[in-house]
Order: C-alpha cells, then structure tokens, then sequence
C-alpha cells in the first residue's frame, strides 16, 4: 500500500537526519567551518524519492479515501518533528509534489484534507507552498 511505502521513505529520512543531529560537533556550519546538517544529501535523496513515488501514485488514478490518507499524513507528519529544522523545512516544502493527487480528491475528500491541514498550518506561519496547498485544496472542495 502507497501508504505504507510514504511512511517508510519519512521514517528512513527523519532516522537519517536524526543520526546527522547526533553526530554533529558544535560549530559545525559557523564560518564556513565542518558541516551543516541542511547541506548533507539526504534531503534531496529524499525529496526525489517522495516526488518519485507521489507521481506514480497518481498516474495509477487511486480512489480518493486512499488519496486522503496519504495526504493527511504528509501534511501533518512535519509537525510531529519540528524539532529537526533541517528536516521541518523540507517536509513543508514537499506538500509541493502534491498537487496531481489534490486533483483527484472528490469534493468531500477535499474538503476534510483542507480542514486538516488549515488546523496544521496556521494563517501566520505559511510558507508559500502551503498558502497553494490550501487554495489547490479549496478549489477541490467546491
């Protein structure tokens, strides 16, 4: 199930970033100096992984309750980490790739997904992405 494979590819990728913010020296990334945690690979090998996996899921045409489900995780599972900034940055920034699955939502689907993630996502801390989200979401819902 699509589901589970988009679970596995966050968790891998929060293990990941989690091992990076244990490993990490103090001062790595100031002046130039060591690494930073934002710069290491595992973030655009995730990103492409997601943005991978989200297109061939809809180009399969799922049913719209399956669709909620994984929508409903991608958009809240950031807010379980926010404590990974590098990580929180990226997860808000992927709600980008799901504009193909949005279109697919029936009506009442859209509606509850842009009920989630309006609560999620409060008005003063919107990214960009997350303001087209909401109105790809809100056209859906009409």
């Amino acid at each position: 199930m699509i589901l589970d494979k988009v679970k596995e590819l966050y968790g891998e990728y929060i293990a990941q970033v989690q091992k990076l913010e244990k490993e990490k020296k103090i001062g790595d990334g100031l002046f130039g100096m060591g690494k930073k945690i934002s710069d290491d690979p595992c973030h655009e090998c995730f990103s492409d992984k997601l943005e991978k996996l989200l297109k061939e899921y809809a180009v399969s045409k799922p049913a719209s309750a399956e669709i909620r489900e994984v929508l409903s995780y991608i958009y809240s599972v950031q807010k379980e980490n926010k404590e990974y900034l590098s990580a929180y940055w990226l997860m808000n920034a992927v709600h980008g790739f799901t504009f193909e699955l949005i279109d697919i939502l029936s009506r009442e689907d859209a509606s509850a997904v842009y009920e989630l993630y309006d609560k999620n996502c409060p008005r003063r801390e919107r990214f960009p992405v997350q303001k087209k989200v909401l109105k790809a979401l809100k056209i859906a819902a009409e």
